[in-house]
């Protein structure tokens, strides 16, 4: 995707937007509060904090798009711009700000190294500031209709007497970026679990930091009922200051963000007395880069009955 088309979509989003600039309106001190936009593309959050009186906007951006947002404060005669066209982890003598800002998420959340910005981002805050967004939460609920799984397994009906066996686990050994609908997951958001909770400012601990984030769930028959399970869909929701968030879940209103599917090796049948269990996997560490991994169980009285182990660096050709 290029960088206009990026931002093209960014800017079309009037709920990210709005959600921005209800955020900015809370924090801001007009005349006397400064702000450092990490990740700033286009400026426009600094556009709009200079708006709602921000007294200076500190704008920071490895990218190309650092000229076009000068072009565009020049259009739109907006002053009190602070340019710095470098990755913020180089900013070796970070100005230090009442608020730091920064919108680095993508449909898989953490995909934009948000957590490794926001945890170097604290060195650009001033004593008693702000860090934006200030949380983060990731949900995983489980897929029950075979829409999405059907979308991508094409490999069995290729046909032509071929064998596309390796190709096809490659394939199943990816996420991928899809509109899930509440039907897929059974109508409901009830079986939705939280596996991962960032809080995101000073005073947090090593693990609460920590680039590589896992966790264990389980749904038991109970809960699920006597069904097929195709995969896995995760969203999050994203609290940019207390009481404004902005959510990628299925059950709220549309962003420029989509969900992402966790297809499943071979479906999953359910009876009664199961349990399902998954521990998902995601490591975003600046040697990694990105990568997620998820283990689904079947298990029958405390016992694994089948193990499906997939991995985005095993479906990376």
């Amino acid at each position: 995707m290029s960088e206009i088309e990026l931002h093209r979509k960014l800017l079309g989003d009037s709920l990210r937007n709005q959600a921005l600039l209800a955020a900015l309106k809370k924090v801001i001190q007009p005349g006397k509060s400064t702000l450092t936009d990490i990740g700033a593309g286009t400026g426009f959050i600094s556009f709009l904090a200079r708006q709602l009186g921000a007294k200076q906007c500190t704008l920071i951006e490895y990218s190309d798009t650092l000229a076009l947002a000068r072009e565009l404060a020049r259009v739109n005669k907006i002053s009190g711009l602070h340019f710095v066209q470098a990755h913020s982890a180089e900013v070796k003598k970070p100005p230090k700000t009442d608020i730091v800002i920064s919108e680095t998420l993508g449909n898989f959340a953490l995909e934009e190294g948000l957590l490794e910005t926001m945890v170097d981002a604290r060195r650009f805050l001033a004593a008693g500031g702000v860090m934006i967004p200030c949380g983060l939460r990731q949900i995983v609920a489980p897929v029950f209709a075979a829409r999405l799984q059907d979308e991508i397994d094409v490999w069995p009906r290729v046909g032509f007497g071929l064998k596309l066996t390796p190709a096809r686990e490659a394939s199943l050994n990816n996420m991928y970026v899809k509109s899930v609908v509440p039907s897929d997951l059974g109508g409901d958001d009830s079986h939705a679990c939280e596996w991962d909770h960032l809080a995101f400012g000073t005073g947090l601990d090593s693990a609460q930091t920590s680039s590589l984030r896992s966790a264990t769930l389980r749904w038991n028959n109970q809960e699920l009922g006597a069904t097929v399970l195709h995969g896995f869909a995760l969203w999050w929701i994203c609290e940019l200051v207390p009481g404004i968030s902005i959510s990628t879940s299925p059950f709220a209103p549309a962003t420029h963000w989509e969900q992402v599917y966790l297809p499943l090796l071979e479906p999953l049948r359910l009876k009664l007395g199961d349990e399902v269990e998954l521990t998902l996997t995601s490591d975003t560490r600046p040697k990694t880069g990105l990568r997620v991994a998820w283990k689904t169980r079947l298990m029958l009285d405390g016992r694994a009955v089948s193990t499906q182990t997939q991995d985005i660096s095993r479906g990376r050709i």
